[in-house]
């Protein structure tokens, strides 16, 4: 979808504006986890951070609760998607004494993920869930499980698979096995589960249940057990200018640039920011044909945007031609939530370039992340654009 953009600059005329082809902050601390029995807490690379509040049903206890530190030496996992997704951090339960009887399905324990700002589709990646106990095939007990989606804010969100799950089905409110059966041994897709699923929509939190369905092998096991494994990814934008420019890389939330912004970098996660070639999703200033021209020495650009919260837009506008983005050539300003536009204003230097020159617009809900122009940001959008000042 185009945009009118309306650009004013001092006796120059600022046309031909459109987007072309040619990390948490760059200060983050790197993707970890802790866990405790009730509460386990994280951070992203882009430095959104995750709170999972954990509640026990019945007689459930956790007996184990281990952190899965951020690994990039992690292999790949057939089961996952990114396939890389084990090399972000996560976490890792044991439940036992959960209510169990033979046959039947028992509720185990109920868990909260909150981040600290409204995220789009997060991807909740699921490996190894499931349990068995007891010391031989005549006395074992396997519990296959199920994860249901019951609740969210600012409201109920929906599954839909991503990858792996054999065994498994995913619907829009739950992970369920196809079947429960009596089995000689276990692996992923027979009583353990494996794989991710995408949490559609923008959401602050999400709660799944835990339950367990007990198969049981001659007099069973002597204490009920199922383990649980999770780990996150967010959806990401990134920046397209010209590596001179430096990356910008974005965790997508509730507030973007343009009517739109589609996720970059489906195929792996990553620890550190990174760029593409070309992105499709940068729609905020596609149209020039409604630049108007005034006098006074400022640049002014109206930029489209979507607020969904209070936000901070800035752009740079490399007019040396040096091939970086300079503190002198930032402009900012503030957008309340559900703004549908952004005026930056740039004063001029004396004399403007002749040719094509890069700006990069970064929009973000906290403003001390758009004081460069590159790193993380842990909301918003980037684009890059090229742009043409004419007489």
């Amino acid at each position: 979808m185009a945009f009118r953009v309306m650009v004013a600059c001092t006796a120059t005329a600022f046309v031909g504006v459109s987007g072309v082809a040619p990390v948490a902050r760059a200060d983050s601390a790197p993707s970890s986890f802790a866990n405790s029995a009730t509460v386990a807490s994280g951070r992203t690379p882009s430095g959104v951070t995750v709170t999972v509040r954990k509640q026990m049903i019945g007689t459930a206890r956790v007996t184990s609760a281990e952190a899965s530190p951020a690994n990039p030496a992690a292999p790949d996992d057939e089961y996952l998607t990114p396939a890389n997704s084990k090399t972000s951090a996560g976490f890792v339960d044991l439940y036992e004494g959960f209510e169990a009887e033979d046959g039947k399905w028992s509720d185990v324990a109920q868990l909260t993920f909150t981040f600290s700002r409204p995220v789009r589709d997060p991807r909740l990646h699921v490996f190894g869930t499931g349990g068995a106990s007891g010391e031989s095939r005549k006395r074992r007990d396997d519990y296959w499980p199920a994860v249901e989606l019951v609740g969210g804010v600012p409201a109920r969100p929906t599954f839909s698979w991503a990858a792996g799950f054999p065994g498994y089905r995913v619907t829009s409110d739950a992970i369920n096995p196809e079947r429960v059966y009596s089995t000689r041994s276990t692996t992923c897709g027979v009583v353990y589960t494996c794989g991710t699923v995408k949490v559609n929509g923008t959401v602050s939190a999400f709660t799944v249940r835990l339950k367990a369905h007990d198969v049981r092998h001659g007099s069973g096991g002597s204490v009920s057990q199922m383990w649980a494994a999770f780990k996150l990814s967010l959806a990401e934008d990134v920046s397209d200018a010209p590596a001179s420019y430096g990356v910008a890389s974005h965790a997508l939330t509730d507030s973007h640039l343009g009517w739109s912004v589609s996720e970059d970098h489906t195929d792996e996660v990553s620890m550190t920011p990174r760029a593409v070639a070309l992105d499709t999703g940068d729609d905020a200033m596609e149209a020039g044909e409604g630049n108007s021209v005034i006098s006074g020495g400022r640049c002014r650009i109206s930029v489209p945007v979507t607020a969904g919260s209070p936000s901070k837009v800035a752009g740079w506008i490399d007019f040396d031609r040096d091939g970086r983005f300079d503190a002198d050539e930032r402009a900012t300003t503030t957008v309340d939530e559900g703004a549908s536009s952004a005026e930056l204003t740039w004063r001029l230097p004396e004399s403007l370039p002749n040719g094509p020159v890069w700006m990069r617009l970064r929009m973000v809900a906290r403003a001390e992340s758009v004081t460069s122009p590159t790193g993380w940001a842990d909301s918003g959008e980037v684009e890059d654009h090229q742009i043409q000042f004419v007489e």
